[in-house]
């Protein structure tokens, strides 16, 4: 599908320059396929690592989610555990605080959930606007009495 040109603008609106915009709903689906593929995939490495940790006895959890079709988690640290390296005052310093073990590994994991959540996003949008330019490819061909 081609559109017609448009103008490109800088960052405070004053057009620079003229420039084709050419969607290729065949390649857009395609792609966004690739993209489905990466955000589930990302999605179980995170579920892999939660899961190996917890077994190992990480004071974290995940509640797992699906809003809109996108499947996401969300990760907090479970205060009532019993951590493998202890609740000594060697094992509150090295699991605790700001900076401590159970903080960075609930954002850990936390990121790469919105990391598989982001990516799976993209590609909902690239579905869409593969849909939406085919839609307005095949509405105008049938103008053109293609029949």
């Amino acid at each position: 599908m081609r559109m017609r040109p448009c103008a490109v603008g800088d960052n405070r609106g004053a057009p620079v320059a003229d420039e084709t915009i050419i969607v290729q709903p065949d390649e857009l689906r395609t792609a966004a396929k690739e993209m489905d593929a990466v955000a589930t995939s990302v999605h179980a490495t995170v579920t892999t690592l939660y899961e190996t940790l917890s077994r190992l006895g990480d004071p974290i959890s995940v509640t797992e989610t699906t809003a809109n079709g996108v499947q996401t988690g969300t990760v907090s640290a479970d205060a009532s555990s019993n951590p493998p390296w202890g609740t000594d005052s060697y094992g509150k310093k090295f699991g605790s605080g700001a900076e401590g073990y159970t903080k960075t590994s609930v954002n850990l994991l936390q990121g790469g959930y919105d990391m598989a959540s982001t990516l799976a996003e993209f590609a909902k949008g690239m579905h869409q606007a593969a849909d939406g330019a085919g839609d307005t490819e095949d509405v105008s061909s049938s103008g053109f009495g293609s029949a």
